[in-house]
Protein backbone atom coordinates (compact mmCIF):
# COMPACT_ATOMS: atom_id res chain seq x y z
CA UNK A 1 0.00 0.00 0.00
CA UNK A 2 1.32 3.45 -0.90
CA UNK A 3 1.37 6.17 1.73
CA UNK A 4 2.42 9.79 2.15
CA UNK A 5 5.67 10.16 4.09
CA UNK A 6 5.75 13.42 6.07
CA UNK A 7 8.99 14.57 7.69
CA UNK A 8 8.45 16.26 11.04
CA UNK A 9 10.49 18.59 13.24
CA UNK A 10 9.33 18.61 16.86
CA UNK A 11 10.08 21.66 19.03
CA UNK A 12 9.65 21.10 22.76
CA UNK A 13 9.71 17.69 24.40
CA UNK A 14 7.59 17.90 27.51
CA UNK A 15 4.69 15.68 28.53
CA UNK A 16 2.47 16.57 25.57
CA UNK A 17 5.22 15.99 22.99
CA UNK A 18 6.30 12.73 24.58
CA UNK A 19 2.67 11.61 24.60
CA UNK A 20 2.44 12.53 20.94
CA UNK A 21 5.54 10.49 20.05
CA UNK A 22 4.20 7.53 22.01
CA UNK A 23 0.92 7.78 20.11
CA UNK A 24 2.88 7.57 16.83
CA UNK A 25 4.62 4.42 18.05
CA UNK A 26 1.29 2.87 19.03
CA UNK A 27 -0.57 3.94 15.88
CA UNK A 28 2.03 3.66 13.15
CA UNK A 29 0.24 0.85 11.31
CA UNK A 30 -3.19 2.45 11.68
CA UNK A 31 -1.96 5.78 10.29
CA UNK A 32 -0.65 3.97 7.22
CA UNK A 33 -3.67 1.74 6.68
CA UNK A 34 -6.52 4.10 7.60
CA UNK A 35 -5.09 7.45 6.52
CA UNK A 36 -2.27 6.64 4.10
CA UNK A 37 0.21 8.66 6.14
CA UNK A 38 3.49 7.97 7.90
CA UNK A 39 5.03 10.63 10.11
CA UNK A 40 8.82 10.50 10.28
CA UNK A 41 10.30 12.66 13.04
CA UNK A 42 13.63 13.85 11.66
CA UNK A 43 14.49 16.17 14.53
CA UNK A 44 13.64 17.11 18.10
CA UNK A 45 14.87 20.18 19.96
CA UNK A 46 14.29 21.25 23.55
CA UNK A 47 15.71 23.69 26.07
CA UNK A 48 16.78 22.18 29.39
CA UNK A 49 18.16 24.47 32.10
CA UNK A 50 18.79 27.18 29.53
CA UNK A 51 20.72 24.98 27.07
CA UNK A 52 19.56 23.77 23.65
CA UNK A 53 19.51 20.01 23.16
CA UNK A 54 18.60 18.37 19.88
CA UNK A 55 18.59 15.07 18.06
CA UNK A 56 18.49 14.93 14.27
CA UNK A 57 18.48 12.32 11.51
CA UNK A 58 17.51 13.04 7.91
CA UNK A 59 16.20 9.48 7.62
CA UNK A 60 14.08 9.71 10.78
CA UNK A 61 14.71 9.11 14.48
CA UNK A 62 13.95 5.78 16.12
CA UNK A 63 11.05 6.84 18.34
CA UNK A 64 11.30 4.05 20.92
CA UNK A 65 14.99 4.88 21.41
CA UNK A 66 14.21 8.60 21.60
CA UNK A 67 11.65 8.09 24.37
CA UNK A 68 13.99 5.77 26.27
CA UNK A 69 16.90 8.22 26.07
CA UNK A 70 14.73 11.10 27.28
CA UNK A 71 13.42 9.01 30.16
CA UNK A 72 16.85 7.74 31.22
CA UNK A 73 19.14 10.69 30.42
CA UNK A 74 16.75 13.63 30.67
CA UNK A 75 17.83 15.27 27.39
CA UNK A 76 17.28 14.30 23.75
CA UNK A 77 20.87 15.14 22.75
CA UNK A 78 21.94 11.91 24.49
CA UNK A 79 20.28 10.12 21.56
CA UNK A 80 23.33 11.02 19.46
CA UNK A 81 25.97 10.53 22.17
CA UNK A 82 25.78 14.04 23.54
CA UNK A 83 25.86 15.84 20.21
CA UNK A 84 23.22 18.17 18.91
CA UNK A 85 23.08 21.63 20.40
CA UNK A 86 21.60 23.52 17.45
CA UNK A 87 19.42 26.50 18.27
CA UNK A 88 15.79 26.10 17.26
CA UNK A 89 15.76 28.58 14.33
CA UNK A 90 18.94 26.98 12.94
CA UNK A 91 17.43 23.50 13.12
CA UNK A 92 14.21 24.69 11.49
CA UNK A 93 16.16 26.12 8.55
CA UNK A 94 18.45 23.13 8.05
CA UNK A 95 15.97 20.33 8.69
CA UNK A 96 14.06 20.56 5.38
CA UNK A 97 11.12 19.05 7.25
CA UNK A 98 7.62 19.40 5.83
CA UNK A 99 5.93 19.94 9.18
CA UNK A 100 6.85 21.79 12.38
CA UNK A 101 5.15 20.72 15.60
CA UNK A 102 5.62 23.53 18.11
CA UNK A 103 4.96 22.50 21.73
CA UNK A 104 7.21 24.66 23.89
CA UNK A 105 6.07 26.16 27.23
CA UNK A 106 3.56 28.97 26.85
CA UNK A 107 4.74 32.56 27.28
CA UNK A 108 1.75 34.85 27.73
CA UNK A 109 3.83 38.02 27.98
CA UNK A 110 4.73 38.22 24.29
CA UNK A 111 4.41 34.72 22.80
CA UNK A 112 8.16 34.27 22.37
CA UNK A 113 10.22 32.33 21.47
CA UNK A 114 7.46 30.17 19.98
CA UNK A 115 6.21 33.06 17.86
CA UNK A 116 9.61 33.32 16.13
CA UNK A 117 9.78 29.54 15.67
CA UNK A 118 6.38 29.45 13.97
CA UNK A 119 7.14 32.46 11.76
CA UNK A 120 10.46 30.93 10.71
CA UNK A 121 8.78 27.65 9.78
CA UNK A 122 5.94 29.27 7.83
CA UNK A 123 8.37 31.49 5.94
CA UNK A 124 10.43 28.38 5.17
CA UNK A 125 7.43 26.72 3.52
CA UNK A 126 6.61 24.33 6.37
CA UNK A 127 3.17 23.42 7.64
CA UNK A 128 2.82 24.13 11.37
CA UNK A 129 0.83 22.53 14.20
CA UNK A 130 1.04 24.05 17.68
CA UNK A 131 -0.41 23.50 21.14
CA UNK A 132 0.94 26.86 22.34
CA UNK A 133 -1.53 29.63 23.23
CA UNK A 134 1.10 32.37 23.47
CA UNK A 135 1.71 33.12 19.77
CA UNK A 136 -2.01 32.84 19.05
CA UNK A 137 -2.97 35.41 21.68
CA UNK A 138 -0.60 38.01 20.24
CA UNK A 139 -0.42 37.24 16.53
CA UNK A 140 -3.07 34.77 15.36
CA UNK A 141 -4.23 36.74 12.33
CA UNK A 142 -0.66 37.62 11.38
CA UNK A 143 0.33 33.94 11.47
CA UNK A 144 -2.74 32.85 9.52
CA UNK A 145 -1.99 35.44 6.84
CA UNK A 146 1.65 34.35 6.75
CA UNK A 147 0.57 30.75 6.22
CA UNK A 148 -1.75 31.81 3.41
CA UNK A 149 0.98 33.90 1.79
CA UNK A 150 3.37 30.94 1.81
CA UNK A 151 0.65 28.44 0.77
CA UNK A 152 1.10 26.26 3.84
CA UNK A 153 -1.19 25.05 6.63
CA UNK A 154 -1.32 26.37 10.20
CA UNK A 155 -3.34 24.42 12.79
CA UNK A 156 -3.72 25.04 16.53
CA UNK A 157 -6.77 23.22 17.90
CA UNK A 158 -4.71 21.69 20.75
CA UNK A 159 -4.23 25.20 22.17
CA UNK A 160 -7.97 25.72 22.74
CA UNK A 161 -9.48 23.22 25.21
CA UNK A 162 -7.31 20.36 23.94
CA UNK A 163 -9.35 17.38 22.79
CA UNK A 164 -12.60 19.35 22.55
CA UNK A 165 -12.75 20.14 18.80
CA UNK A 166 -13.66 23.82 19.07
CA UNK A 167 -11.45 25.10 16.24
CA UNK A 168 -12.11 22.18 13.84
CA UNK A 169 -15.84 22.65 14.41
CA UNK A 170 -15.49 26.29 13.42
CA UNK A 171 -13.24 25.47 10.46
CA UNK A 172 -15.28 22.59 9.02
CA UNK A 173 -18.61 21.77 10.69
CA UNK A 174 -19.91 25.35 10.77
CA UNK A 175 -18.79 26.19 7.24
CA UNK A 176 -21.32 28.51 5.63
CA UNK A 177 -22.90 29.57 8.92
CA UNK A 178 -22.55 32.90 10.69
CA UNK A 179 -21.60 32.40 14.34
CA UNK A 180 -23.26 35.08 16.44
CA UNK A 181 -21.88 33.94 19.80
CA UNK A 182 -19.57 31.46 21.47
CA UNK A 183 -20.04 30.47 25.11
CA UNK A 184 -17.76 28.04 26.87
CA UNK A 185 -16.43 26.35 29.97
CA UNK A 186 -12.89 26.41 28.63
CA UNK A 187 -10.77 25.74 31.72
CA UNK A 188 -10.98 22.27 33.24
CA UNK A 189 -9.15 23.27 36.43
CA UNK A 190 -11.66 25.90 37.52
CA UNK A 191 -14.53 23.59 36.63
CA UNK A 192 -12.94 20.87 38.76
CA UNK A 193 -12.48 23.27 41.68
CA UNK A 194 -16.11 24.46 41.54
CA UNK A 195 -17.27 20.85 41.34
CA UNK A 196 -15.18 19.90 44.39
CA UNK A 197 -16.50 22.89 46.31
CA UNK A 198 -20.03 21.65 45.72
CA UNK A 199 -19.45 17.93 46.24
CA UNK A 200 -16.86 17.95 49.01
CA UNK A 201 -17.85 21.11 50.86
CA UNK A 202 -14.40 22.69 50.55
CA UNK A 203 -13.38 26.30 49.99
CA UNK A 204 -11.71 27.51 46.79
CA UNK A 205 -8.13 27.30 48.16
CA UNK A 206 -8.63 23.68 49.22
CA UNK A 207 -10.08 22.82 45.83
CA UNK A 208 -7.09 24.44 44.14
CA UNK A 209 -4.65 22.51 46.35
CA UNK A 210 -6.43 19.28 45.35
CA UNK A 211 -6.19 20.22 41.66
CA UNK A 212 -2.48 20.96 42.02
CA UNK A 213 -1.88 17.64 43.77
CA UNK A 214 -3.57 15.82 40.88
CA UNK A 215 -1.49 17.73 38.32
CA UNK A 216 -4.54 19.42 36.80
CA UNK A 217 -3.68 23.07 37.49
CA UNK A 218 -1.35 25.23 35.39
CA UNK A 219 2.22 25.70 36.62
CA UNK A 220 1.08 29.16 37.67
CA UNK A 221 -2.44 28.44 39.01
CA UNK A 222 -3.30 32.12 38.91
CA UNK A 223 -3.84 31.68 35.16
CA UNK A 224 -6.65 29.28 35.98
CA UNK A 225 -8.43 30.87 38.91
CA UNK A 226 -8.11 34.47 37.66
CA UNK A 227 -10.02 33.62 34.49
CA UNK A 228 -7.04 34.52 32.29
CA UNK A 229 -6.64 31.04 30.76
CA UNK A 230 -10.33 31.01 29.85
CA UNK A 231 -9.94 34.48 28.32
CA UNK A 232 -6.94 33.44 26.23
CA UNK A 233 -8.78 30.42 24.83
CA UNK A 234 -11.93 32.45 24.21
CA UNK A 235 -9.91 35.12 22.39
CA UNK A 236 -8.26 32.56 20.11
CA UNK A 237 -11.55 30.82 19.35
CA UNK A 238 -13.42 34.05 18.64
CA UNK A 239 -10.68 35.59 16.50
CA UNK A 240 -10.43 32.35 14.56
CA UNK A 241 -14.08 31.43 14.11
CA UNK A 242 -15.80 34.84 14.19
CA UNK A 243 -13.09 36.53 12.08
CA UNK A 244 -12.45 39.21 14.68
CA UNK A 245 -9.22 40.91 15.72
CA UNK A 246 -9.88 41.53 19.39
CA UNK A 247 -6.98 42.06 21.79
CA UNK A 248 -6.74 40.43 25.21
CA UNK A 249 -6.89 43.89 26.79
CA UNK A 250 -10.41 44.26 25.37
CA UNK A 251 -11.73 41.19 27.22
CA UNK A 252 -13.55 41.74 30.53
CA UNK A 253 -12.15 39.11 32.91
CA UNK A 254 -13.08 37.94 36.39
CA UNK A 255 -12.31 34.54 37.87
CA UNK A 256 -13.27 32.29 40.76
CA UNK A 257 -10.94 33.74 43.43
CA UNK A 258 -13.79 35.21 45.44
CA UNK A 259 -16.26 32.33 45.11
CA UNK A 260 -17.01 30.80 48.52
CA UNK A 261 -18.57 27.53 49.57
CA UNK A 262 -21.55 29.55 50.79
CA UNK A 263 -22.00 30.95 47.26
CA UNK A 264 -21.97 27.42 45.86
CA UNK A 265 -24.51 26.19 48.41
CA UNK A 266 -26.81 29.19 47.88
CA UNK A 267 -26.92 28.45 44.14
CA UNK A 268 -27.45 24.75 44.83
CA UNK A 269 -30.47 25.52 47.06
CA UNK A 270 -31.99 27.28 44.06
CA UNK A 271 -31.32 24.15 41.98
CA UNK A 272 -28.51 25.91 40.12
CA UNK A 273 -24.73 25.62 39.75
CA UNK A 274 -21.88 28.12 39.41
CA UNK A 275 -19.67 27.88 36.32
CA UNK A 276 -16.82 29.99 34.97
CA UNK A 277 -18.00 30.88 31.47
CA UNK A 278 -16.34 32.80 28.67
CA UNK A 279 -18.67 34.51 26.18
CA UNK A 280 -17.93 36.13 22.84
CA UNK A 281 -20.88 37.87 21.21
CA UNK A 282 -21.09 39.78 17.94
CA UNK A 283 -22.27 43.35 18.21
CA UNK A 284 -22.72 46.17 15.71
CA UNK A 285 -19.22 47.43 16.57
CA UNK A 286 -17.34 44.11 16.66
CA UNK A 287 -17.17 41.25 19.15
CA UNK A 288 -17.76 41.72 22.87
CA UNK A 289 -15.92 39.24 25.12
CA UNK A 290 -16.19 38.55 28.83
CA UNK A 291 -15.23 35.89 31.36
CA UNK A 292 -17.15 35.60 34.61
CA UNK A 293 -18.77 33.20 37.07
CA UNK A 294 -22.38 32.58 36.09
CA UNK A 295 -25.26 30.78 37.78
CA UNK A 296 -26.87 28.25 35.44
CA UNK A 297 -30.00 26.16 35.90
CA UNK A 298 -30.84 22.59 34.83
CA UNK A 299 -32.09 23.85 31.47
CA UNK A 300 -28.65 25.21 30.58
CA UNK A 301 -26.40 22.84 28.58
CA UNK A 302 -23.48 23.56 30.94
CA UNK A 303 -25.36 22.60 34.11
CA UNK A 304 -24.18 18.97 34.12
CA UNK A 305 -20.64 19.66 32.89
CA UNK A 306 -18.55 18.76 35.93
CA UNK A 307 -15.01 17.83 36.95
CA UNK A 308 -12.32 18.68 34.42
CA UNK A 309 -14.72 18.44 31.47
CA UNK A 310 -15.24 21.45 29.22
CA UNK A 311 -18.06 22.57 26.95
CA UNK A 312 -18.80 25.09 24.23
CA UNK A 313 -22.04 26.42 22.73
CA UNK A 314 -22.15 28.01 19.28
CA UNK A 315 -25.16 30.09 18.26
CA UNK A 316 -25.44 30.25 14.46
CA UNK A 317 -27.86 31.61 11.89
CA UNK A 318 -28.54 28.58 9.67
CA UNK A 319 -27.41 25.67 11.86
CA UNK A 320 -28.98 26.74 15.15
CA UNK A 321 -27.27 25.88 18.43
CA UNK A 322 -24.31 23.51 18.35
CA UNK A 323 -23.07 22.14 21.68
CA UNK A 324 -19.84 20.23 22.35
CA UNK A 325 -18.76 18.82 25.70
CA UNK A 326 -15.98 16.61 27.04
CA UNK A 327 -12.25 17.16 26.57
CA UNK A 328 -10.99 16.53 30.08
CA UNK A 329 -7.61 17.98 31.14
CA UNK A 330 -4.97 15.43 30.15
CA UNK A 331 -1.64 15.77 28.28
CA UNK A 332 -2.46 12.66 26.24
CA UNK A 333 -5.66 14.28 24.99
CA UNK A 334 -3.69 17.38 23.93
CA UNK A 335 -1.33 15.06 22.04
CA UNK A 336 -4.36 13.52 20.36
CA UNK A 337 -5.55 16.98 19.33
CA UNK A 338 -2.21 17.65 17.61
CA UNK A 339 -2.50 14.36 15.74
CA UNK A 340 -6.02 15.33 14.68
CA UNK A 341 -4.69 18.59 13.25
CA UNK A 342 -1.96 16.78 11.34
CA UNK A 343 -4.39 14.31 9.80
CA UNK A 344 -6.69 17.16 8.79
CA UNK A 345 -3.80 18.86 7.02
CA UNK A 346 -2.58 15.90 5.00
CA UNK A 347 -5.82 14.00 4.55
CA UNK A 348 -7.80 16.99 3.29
CA UNK A 349 -5.17 19.27 1.79
CA UNK A 350 -2.23 17.26 0.55
CA UNK A 351 -3.49 13.89 -0.70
Amino acid sequence: MSYLLVSVLLIGFGNVSQGFVKSLVDRRDRLREAFGIELSICGVVEVVRGEYHSAFSSTGLDLESLLRVKRQEGVVSAYSNGGGHDSTPDLIKKSRAQLLIEATPTNLRNGEPALTYIKTALESGMDVVTSNKGPLVFALNQLRNLAKLNKVEFKYSAAVAGALPIIPTGDYTLTGAQVSSIEGILNGTTNYILTQMEREGVEMKEGLADAQQKGIAETDPRLDISGDDTAFKLLIAANSIMQSDTKITDVSISGIENVTHDDIMAAKKRGHALKLIGTARKTNSGVDMKVQVEEVGPEHPFFGVNGTSKAVLFNTDILGRIILSGGESNPQLAAGAMLRDILNIYRNSKT
